[in-house]
């Protein structure tokens, strides 16, 4: 029964949403008169509102066992039989509880786009391509099939691309990042444009998604199938033989191919600068990329191949740890280097793509731990390895705070007109939901006891600590310095805005965006609620974490940075390491210069080598066979006197070579 009803529900739940904003996108093409598209706005909306009960049916309704709906997409003749692609959707723990979270934040941040964008001058694309990426990463969380999930993931990569690059005219400084005027090496802009964002984006994720096809396409040949989990008698990835065929340097290089896509998506160093520019989207967008869609993408993926790996037994191979050992330094690395750069900017939502740059790492770094820790957990019918579980309810509650964050970021933006922090103590009397709801987020997120952040990094380093023997010690020593510099900068980026901060030039009525504020008061609440979430899944691993003494001493130690932080928001200017975070590591530096002038060294190589071979071949070959031509045609006279000669003068120069070569031989 709930088999064949996923069928439906999936193909409803990915279909509301597009059809749905499908008028206001039509009615764009031909009036672009916001105040007449208001009510084709909300029926967008109610799309996104659809596929947000249709997850909250599935999450009720459907018992907590593996559920699947298979059917045969395309079916490939082999030598051996053949081969079958399958629209494949699940229903397991990772991907209900995902699809819940993604479905109802799309949702919430859709109102709040409705007082967000009311004037936009491009309203029918962003409500497209909004919607396609609410579905697109639906999609994708569902999907069994690999190929069927990266259709998904494609989807997220196009329109992210479209939403990043929203206010294409690039003629509003105020959505841009990085401080105008100011210039990098070479002369070359310092910010960034809404357009470039666009660009550096979809180039920079392109890079990943190439390998990543390509391992899917290996994974299916060697693997016999695409299915990441086993359900209804249907094959899933045989991993063990695709491990024996290739080897230890095979299996590294197959899983650094596929691991290539959720690097770059969710923004592991060195793959990280795009995020941080991608700022110049609507706050709305990058609300629900940072919190639950496009680069926890990355993430959700790795969460599944990890757990087809598992089920496989085949996480403990030495080619699959060689890739995890890589990732957990990866991740953890990013981690503290997206804590450290958020703790020096100035820029509101730059701030927070750093804060999710750090989270992502934290994820991607915590889960990668899973093949050193043997322990796995029940919950429901699911069985499901710790680290994973503990990096998914990590992710849960970043979601819901780095959510709030942003739209309270946005609704700042609106009333102060300015992307840098500003707001001080009277300011924030006056935006008291706004107050709240960054408060909520950053307390709930901050690891700071007694809230959900607090039990969740208690497991996380627990998680770190049991896998010291095998990792080192440099995992769990990057994350506490990570978790210290995490709290500061949230801290910091509500004291510059309520507190500290230089009081805003302007400010408009609080109450004028009404589905703003309730939209930020909701998620707000909700990661301030997320308390349970520990608590509801496996409340006996995050107890006995969290009443460790070591890491109770820790959770006052971020008290103590939290409250300092409050007070004093402010570093003085440290000369070169604050134009380093100011620069974001100058990573964009060297993507513009260094490797966009070796990309134009190799182009002009390539040029003059091209022009070489058509002038060698078009002109100087042709031209010398047609003046030989030309010769031989002059001596063809019929003479047997000048043949003769000829034949005495090539002999002659024949005779002398031979003699100079004789010479220099001896």
């Amino acid at each position: 029964m709930f088999e064949t009803l996923l069928g439906e529900l999936m193909g409803l739940m990915l279909l509301s949403p597009i059809v749905l904003a499908a008028p206001i996108t039509i009615y764009w093409l031909f009036n672009q008169d916001p105040r007449k598209a208001k009510p084709l706005a909300y029926l967008a909306v109610i799309g996104l509102g659809v596929s947000a009960i249709i997850a909250t049916y599935i999450e009720i309704a459907f018992p907590w066992m593996n559920i699947a709906y298979n059917m045969p997409w395309m079916i490939i003749p082999t030598p051996s039989g053949s081969f079958t692609i399958y629209v494949s959707f699940i229903v397991n723990f990772l991907s209900r509880n995902m699809g819940l979270l993604t479905a109802w934040l799309a949702f919430i941040i859709g109102v709040y786009s409705l007082d967000y964008l009311a004037d936009d001058y491009r309203l029918g694309w962003f409500w497209f391509f909004y919607n396609l990426f609410a579905a697109s990463m639906l999609l994708m969380v569902y999907a069994n099939d690999l190929l069927f999930m990266f259709i998904g993931w494609e989807g997220l990569g196009f329109s992210s691309w479209a939403l990043i690059g929203h206010w294409y005219k690039d003629d509003d400084e105020l959505s841009y990042v990085g401080r105008f005027g100011e210039r990098l090496i070479l002369n070359k802009p310092a910010w960034t444009t809404p357009s470039y964002a666009a660009y550096r984006a979809i180039a920079t994720i392109r890079f990943g998604d190439m390998p990543m096809l390509g391992a899917i396409a290996a994974i299916g040949i060697l693997g016999g199938s695409l299915i990441l989990t086993p359900v209804n008698g249907v094959s899933a990835i045989n991993w063990p033989h695709v491990i024996s065929v290739l080897g230890v340097g095979g299996t590294v290089a197959l899983l650094l191919a596929f691991m290539l896509g959720p690097y770059t998506k969710s923004a592991q160093v060195p793959f990280n600068d795009w995020l941080l520019t991608a700022m110049t989207g609507p706050t709305s967008v990058s609300a629900l990329l940072h919190s639950a869609t496009m680069v926890a993408a990355g993430v959700y993926i790795f969460m599944r191949l990890t757990e087809s790996l598992y089920m496989a037994g085949a996480l403990t191979s030495a080619g699959v740890e060689i890739v995890y050992l890589t990732t957990v330094y990866i991740g953890l690395l990013t981690a503290l280097l997206g804590a450290l750069f958020a703790t020096m900017i100035d820029e509101r939502k730059v701030i927070l793509a750093g804060s999710t740059m750090s989270s992502l790492g934290f994820m991607m770094g915590v889960t990668a731990l899973t093949p050193f820790i043997p322990q796995t957990l029940t919950v429901g019918m699911y069985v499901v390895p710790l680290a994973v579980l503990v990096a998914f309810s990590y992710l849960i509650i970043h979601a819901l705070a780095k959510a709030t964050l942003f739209l309270v970021s946005g609704h700042l933006i609106h009333v102060t007109h300015t992307r840098f922090n500003m707001g001080d103590w009277e300011f924030g009397k006056r935006m008291k939901a706004a107050f709240y709801a960054a408060l909520a987020a950053a307390i709930s997120l901050g690891g700071v006891p007694p809230l959900a952040g607090y039990w969740i990094h208690a497991a996380m380093d627990e998680v770190a600590t049991e896998t010291v023997s095998v990792v080192g010690y440099g995992a769990y020593i990057l994350m506490l310095l990570a978790s210290l510099a995490y709290v500061a900068f949230l801290s910091r980026f509500v004291s510059l805005n309520f507190i500290k901060g230089e009081r805003p030039h302007t400010h408009e009525e609080h109450g004028k965006y009404p589905l703003m504020v309730a939209a930020y008061i909701i998620t707000g609440t909700a990661a301030l609620a997320s308390l349970a979430i520990p608590f509801v899944l496996q409340p006996a691993i995050f107890i006995s974490a969290g009443v460790d003494p070591i890491v109770i001493a820790v959770g006052i130690v971020l008290w103590i940075i939290f409250i300092i932080a409050l007070i004093k928001p402010r570093v003085g200017n440290l000369g070169l390491i604050t134009r380093i975070f100011e620069r974001r590591y100058y990573i964009q530096t060297f993507m513009d210069v260094v490797l966009a002038g070796f990309g134009l060294a190799l182009t002009l190589a390539a040029f003059y080598i091209y022009k070489g071979f058509d002038i060698l071949f078009n002109f100087l070959i042709p031209d010398a066979f047609n003046a030989l031509s030309r010769y031989i045609r002059s001596i063809q006279r019929g003479y047997l006197r000048t043949y003769l000669e000829m034949l005495l003068v090539t002999l002659a120069i024949a005779i002398l070579v031979i003699l100079i070569i004789i010479a220099l031989l001896m």
